[in-house]
């Protein structure tokens, strides 16, 4: 047993008084006989032993109070074996849920208020680790109970979903980074579908692994579950209306083309919600406004056209205006990047004069079925209908087909990258363009402008355009010299030897979800490539990490390939056929699925990446302008200053080199961010640097985070379990249970039950004792009498 207040426990000395005062009072009369003391003699002879002990166990009644008194007020505690020495320092790592469901009604103000609760039973020798599930990956860094304090009030309950299994294992590493022996984990959530989601279903296999983890260490650290959800008020606190969703189903936006946008709004009450508001807005402003009312655990789509008139980055949201239990999900943000019409630069490697004889014709047909229709007459109908007011349908790709050499001569002599393509295909090339000298440029040519040999964008113009960002489809055919295209280190796929059907034409498994562009194509019961036929193909040996396969043959064998630029390289997209484009190795160009399959696969290796939203903390890589020169800028400096606008609006200036790409990771906060390309680190003459280009990005939360019922109390009993956990469903128990682990049980509570009950004790054994003495004396008088 120890004491919380031992000093207090001195008073227990106090019993001296009464036993002084006993003492002091025994011998304070004289005994005198008179004349009928005989008559009385017996009685009190037969009375003398019980009024002894009468007036001992009144004295030790009297003794008892001020000794119950004073170790009601030391405070005493009682301590089992597994406890902990209370002066020894504790570790608490307190993993908190900043997820958006954890917003909902007074989830975020009672998480704080336990948390904070449990702080201030803290003493100032033990650290504190707070991490919010949003930097569960980020460093630890450990502080005193005031510093947790700070950054407790810093928490926004409007992050990206929690796991708990990335908290634990986050737990589990702030351990070994503690100070302390003793720690003490304190994980504080709703603990909702989404916590407890796995994305591989291994969730209690890893809850195994951690439980393991944690026996490792000596002692053991203490486990406990703050469950929020648990003091949620009824049904109607959680009454919640999302916007689920905004969305387009253009994979790239064109400059005055019109864009749908579709918004999907879902009522999570058993109320029906009449006569909202909604409006669209784009970069700021108001441009449309609906109503939309929903039933009951009803869902609504609202449909909305809108075009926009210049290039560059932009966002559009789609708001509600409702009083809900979240309210940050009652808007939803896309962005979108607008872009000139896409232009694609097809490299034949052999051209023909005849209809559909050329290797690119298919393709350009593709691409570009509109400018096909262009006959005579069709140039007057569009002239009498353009002063009729219509508009003549356009595509959305613009086509150039070069050959090899004069692909060359094109990249090597302009430097204004702004005038390359978005998309280079290389059909049926024999060799990577600028290997053979037979490609270069005529340097006798007066007007030539020859590469230099010593550049070594000069000999690879496939690399010179996907340095600035463009993207590169590479068809397969019988001129190719694999040889000479295995030392292409950009290529997905390392090319081999030409394979025949033999007589069973190969055919093509349905691509699924592995494009999403390509998912309309059919699905494996109505399959659109039914009716392909492969009759050869390359083999593709593909290393596991170098790129996905997008397209194969029902044997398994790849047909179509993708490598994806990695973080921090602005290099495009590179897509690799093992076939041909044409109809030598395949009936492929003649089947309808070629149109919408080289359409969407072209839409969306240009435009998949700059239209959306992402999830906080994804990493972005912004490329440079392809306008600027590689090695200078205009004003003759070698880096790049970019203007970063967050959602808080501080902008911060961000300086990179003009041929790297912008790597930005702070996104934590929900949001649009704005980046602005300036030409420069030197300035303008006004002092300010020129704006070249402006990039928009959206962190959002999924729209699963407003589920805020299905919580799982039964897969949470059994993670529980698994890791030695104790949950509690209000933070006093849990500050009660700490206090009580640390330093042993309190029992003045008892004591002061104890003390009254030997208070009222003492005043009726005196009584009872005063009672009985009188019985006893009344048949001694009356025997006098008689």
């Amino acid at each position: 047993m120890s004491f919380a207040s031992p000093l207090m426990a001195l008073g227990a000395a106090a019993f001296l008084i009464p036993l002084v005062i006993h003492l002091l009072f025994r011998s304070r009369y004289r005994a005198m006989d008179w004349g009928a003391m005989f008559l009385l003699r017996d009685v009190v002879q037969a009375n003398r032993r019980r009024m002894q002990w009468h007036q001992w166990i009144l004295l030790l009644l009297r003794c008892a109070i001020p000794i119950l008194i004073a170790l009601a007020m030391a405070r005493p505690l009682v301590s089992s074996v597994q406890s902990m020495a209370g002066g020894q320092p504790v570790s608490l790592i307190l993993m908190i849920d900043d997820s958006r469901s954890m917003s909902a009604g007074s989830r975020a103000t009672r998480a704080a208020g336990g948390v904070t609760e449990l702080l201030d039973s803290m003493s100032a020798r033990d650290e504190v680790i707070v991490i919010p599930a949003s930097e569960a990956a980020g460093a630890v860094s450990t502080g005193s109970p005031q510093d947790a304090r700070l950054k407790l009030r810093e928490i926004r309950y409007d992050g990206g979903p929690a796991s708990l299994t990335t908290m634990m294992q986050s737990a589990v590493a702030a351990c070994r980074a503690a100070s302390h022996p003793y720690k003490r984990i304190v994980v504080v959530s709703d603990f909702g579908e989404n916590v407890l989601r796995s994305a591989d279903g291994s969730l209690l296999s890893v809850m195994d692994s951690v439980g393991e983890r944690l026996e490792q260490f000596t002692p053991r650290p203490q486990l406990d579950f703050l469950d929020i959800s648990q003091t949620d008020g009824d049904a109607a606190s959680l009454a919640n209306v999302v916007v689920e969703s905004i969305q387009t189903d253009v994979p790239a936006v064109l400059v005055g083309r019109p864009v749908p946008m579709t918004a999907s709004v879902r009522n999570d009450s058993d109320l029906p919600v009449p006569g909202m508001r909604a409006s669209w807005i784009v970069d700021g402003r108001v441009l449309e406004t609906q109503t939309v009312s929903l039933e009951p655990r009803g869902t609504a789509r609202l449909n909305w056209r809108t075009t926009f008139e210049k290039p560059g980055g932009a966002s559009v949201a789609f708001t509600i205006e409702h009083t809900d239990a979240v309210s940050s999900d009652n808007r939803r943000t896309w962005a979108v990047e607008v872009m000139q019409p896409i232009r694609v630069w097809l490299v034949d490697g052999q051209p023909s004069g005849e209809p559909l004889q050329s290797e690119t014709d298919f393709l350009q047909v593709a691409l570009s079925p509109f400018a096909f229709r262009a006959t005579e007459r069709d140039r007057r109908l569009g002239a009498r209908r353009g002063r009729a007011g219509e508009t003549r349908q356009e595509d959305l790709v613009t086509t150039r087909v070069l050959t090899p050499k004069a692909f060359l001569k094109e990249i090597t002599a302009n430097d204004d990258m702004s005038e390359y393509p978005d998309l280079v295909v290389l059909a049926n090339l024999d060799e990577p363009p600028g290997q053979s000298d037979s490609d270069a440029p005529d340097s006798d040519a007066p007007d030539s402008d020859a590469p230099d040999s010593d550049d070594p964008n000069a000999v690879d113009p496939v690399a010179r355009h996907r340095a600035s960002g463009g993207h590169v489809l590479f068809f397969d055919g019988d001129l190719v010299d694999a040889e000479a295209w295995q030392s292409c280190d950009w290529l997905p796929a390392t090319p081999g030897e030409i394979v025949d059907s033999e007589g069973t034409p190969f055919r093509i498994e349905p691509p699924g979800t592995r494009l999403e562009a390509w998912k309309t194509l059919g699905s494996a019961e109505d399959s659109l490539f039914d009716s392909v036929e492969v009759t050869r193909r390359r083999g593709l040996t593909m290393p596991s990490d170098a790129g996905s396969v997008l397209l194969r043959t029902e044997a398994g064998e790849a047909l179509v390939v993708m490598a994806e630029s990695i973080a921090g390289d602005a290099n495009g997209r590179v897509v690799q056929f093992a076939i041909s484009c044409d109809t030598a190795w395949s009936n492929l160009p003649l089947r309808p699925v070629f149109l919408p399959m080289i359409q969407q696969l072209v839409l969306d290796m240009v435009g998949s990446d700059r239209q959306g939203s992402d999830l906080p903390v994804t990493r972005w890589v912004i490329r440079p302008n392809r306008g600027q020169n590689q090695s200078t800028n205009e004003e003759g400096t070698d880096t790049a200053v970019w203007q970063v606008t967050p959602p808080d609006g501080k902008t911060k200036p961000t300086s990179v080199s003009v041929s790297e790409a912008l790597v930005f990771a702070e996104t934590r906060r929900p949001g649009v961010y704005r980046f602005s390309e300036k030409s420069g680190a030197a300035v303008s003459g006004n002092g300010t640097p020129s704006d070249n280009r402006s990039v928009v990005r959206v962190i959002d939360v999924p729209a699963s985070e407003s589920v805020l019922r299905g919580v799982a109390p039964e897969l949470l009993a059994e993670c529980s379990q698994r890791l030695q956990a104790t949950s509690y469903g209000d933070s006093a128990t849990l500050t009660a249970a700490a206090q009580r682990e640390r330093f042993g049980m309190e029992i003045w509570r008892p004591l002061l039950w104890l003390l009254l009950a030997v208070m009222v004790g003492e005043v009726l054994w005196q009584q009872l004792g005063g009672m009985r003495s009188g019985a006893a004396m009344k048949p001694a008088r009356s025997g006098v009498v008689s």
